[in-house]
């Protein structure tokens, strides 16, 4: 088969293909909607014109597009296996960026199934593009290290031009003048202009540069841009708060001073796109385009034709119905059954060694005190400043996380005047009642200085790792830090790794249809715990006695 028959089922097979892939993806493109784009913690405002950006380009290019078009391939088809595992995955899993990847690149393969190779190659960064509406906010952890840069340099440059400030861990304190105290907190660091900046000079790079190396070129600096701008935003508040007061520039001027990270970025940006231009294109660039190649004539000879063997074609078939097998075997896995917390105990104990304080809380937003109990029976009912009902769990934890979610809590403290204030979170069906500490610490106050796992090595041989970080209060003036560690336990694993426990969890779901039952374990302190060896020496003391409590059984796997 060749000429018009063949294009028109070529056609009329992507067509299908797309149409059933747009289906399957429903639930991820409500997720995106939904809970992404319009989401304020996940930055990704953004993400609403990369698919417009995608079809834009696919719509300029569509001369090239008509002259690349080839016979079908089985390669597409081969692509498109692992592009389903991952989508497979990711739905089972309940892990929807994994779903996300593995729809974008089924998307590809259904270009390179359709119309071949060179086709696809010709398609590849619209499709590729795509990867920019996929959620980074797992890559949170990188705002310490982000934090760090900007106050070491922001300290540089306002020393140098003549206003002395101190650093206090990613706080700066000027005494010249009024004096100013600014702490470059989370949303400061500078990712989330990362995020948006890295598409901007994806697109741009690949609109202006003119051979391969000059776009990766101008694509890998567009972390240092974004870096670059955050640094003059930093520099612009503190010359504010220099001149004009701290409530200013803190108040009004913070937070309508983003234009500037994006008006230096977006300007540095452009001046290296005529420099990298200059150095990656050479001076033969103006005569190669005088003459521009002529266009290689389409796979079968004539313009408009394709020659295909029946094998080739049958490769149209393929694909659309493996979307459709990944469909209906999706949907006829039954839903995972929730295991049992019957490894964890009923509640947090004594311990022999320490006193045991239990903490409830005021349920009257506008009191919220923390008070404390010698046992859960001795909690009172009501607060005894306001009045109002008490609880184990506070309002703001009782509101946020869904109601199958389960804690335990317990302030431990020795005869030397060391505590352990423990929290146990028990999740429920819902992914949502576990989070990275990360996450929550910034919205209470606290700034992350650091974090590292540790292990320790407890009484009766094992080794427990922990997520030891450095924490301080954003008020505090001191470079004085607390201490915070959290782990995870399951029933068959103990982890110190939220990546590995969502590794865990999505092997669970996918593998056993289990939604895998973890518990959180955080402990917070006047220090950190393994700074000093008498400090972590204490600390897997207190835990030797603390895990038989925690896990019934002793803990002993």
């Amino acid at each position: 088969m060749r000429g018009i028959p063949t294009r028109w089922l070529q056609a009329v097979s992507f067509g299908l293909g797309f149409l059933l892939l747009v289906v399957v993806c429903r639930p991820l493109f409500h997720w995106l909607v939904h809970f992404v784009f319009n989401e304020p913690r996940e930055d990704m405002a953004h993400g609403w014109f990369v698919p417009v950006f995608s079809l834009a380009l696919l719509w300029l290019k569509r001369d090239d597009l008509r002259r690349e078009a080839g016979a079908p391939s089985w390669m597409g088809v081969l692509v498109a296996l692992p592009a389903i595992f991952l989508f497979v995955v990711g739905t089972l899993g309940d892990q929807v960026r994994i779903t996300h990847i593995g729809a974008i690149l089924l998307l590809w393969s259904l270009f390179l199934a359709t119309w071949g190779l060179k086709f696809a190659k010709a398609v590849s960064f619209p499709v590729v593009f795509l990867l920019f509406t996929v959620p980074m906010s797992f890559l949170d952890f990188l705002t310490v290290k982000l934090r760090m840069v900007i106050s070491v340099l922001s300290a540089i440059l306002l020393s140098g031009f003549g206003i002395p400030v101190q650093r206090v861990g990613t706080g700066l304190v000027c005494l010249a003048g009024e004096g100013f105290s600014l702490d470059i907190a989370d949303p400061c660091s500078g990712l989330r202009s990362i995020f948006a900046l890295t598409a901007l000079t994806a697109a741009y790079a690949y609109l202006k540069q003119k051979t391969l190396r000059g776009k990766w070129l101008l694509f890998a600096c567009s972390v240092p841009l974004a870096m670059l701008g955050n640094l003059a935003r930093i520099f612009s508040i503190a010359l504010v708060a220099r001149f004009f007061g701290q409530k200013v520039a803190t108040g009004f001027y913070h937070d309508y001073s983003g234009f500037v990270v994006f008006i230096v970025a977006v300007s540095a940006m452009i001046w290296l796109d005529g420099v990298i231009s200059r150095l990656c294109d050479g001076p033969a660039t103006a005569d190669a385009a005088g003459a521009p190649a002529p266009a290689p004539a389409p796979e079968g000879g004539a313009a408009g034709s394709v020659r295909a063997t029946p094998a080739r074609l049958a490769a149209l078939a393929v694909l659309p119905a493996a979307i459709v097998s990944m469909a209906a075997f999706i949907r006829s896995v039954p839903p995972p059954a929730e295991e049992a917390d019957d490894f964890l105990a009923e509640a947090l104990g004594p311990l022999p060694s320490y006193t045991a304080m239990y903490p409830y809380y005021c349920q009257n937003d506008q009191c919220g005190k923390v008070f404390e109990a010698a046992s859960l029976d001795a909690i009172p009912g009501t607060c005894p400043t306001c009045g109002a009902g008490t609880d184990t769990v506070s309002l703001g934890e009782r509101t946020i996380l869904p109601p199958d979610t389960r804690f335990m809590k317990c302030n431990y403290s020795d005869w030397l005047g060391d505590v352990w204030r423990v929290t146990v979170v028990v999740n429920g069906k819902r992914r949502l009642s576990i989070h990275r500490p990360e996450i929550c610490l910034p919205a209470q106050g606290m700034s992350i200085e650091g974090g590292h796992v540790a292990k320790f090595r407890l009484a009766d041989g094992t080794t427990l790792p922990i997520h030891c970080m450095k924490v301080r209060s954003r008020d505090s003036v001191s470079d004085s830090r607390m201490g915070f560690a959290y782990f995870f336990v399951s029933a068959r694993e103990r982890v110190a790794s939220h990546f590995g426990r969502i590794m865990i969890s999505v092997k669970d779901r996918v593998f056993r249809r289990k939604v895998t039952r973890w518990a959180m374990v955080t402990l917070s302190g006047e220090e950190p715990f393994d700074t000093t060896a008498e400090r972590k020496a204490a600390t897997e003391a207190f835990l030797s006695e603390f895990r038989p409590v925690l896990e019934r059984g002793g803990g002993s796997r």
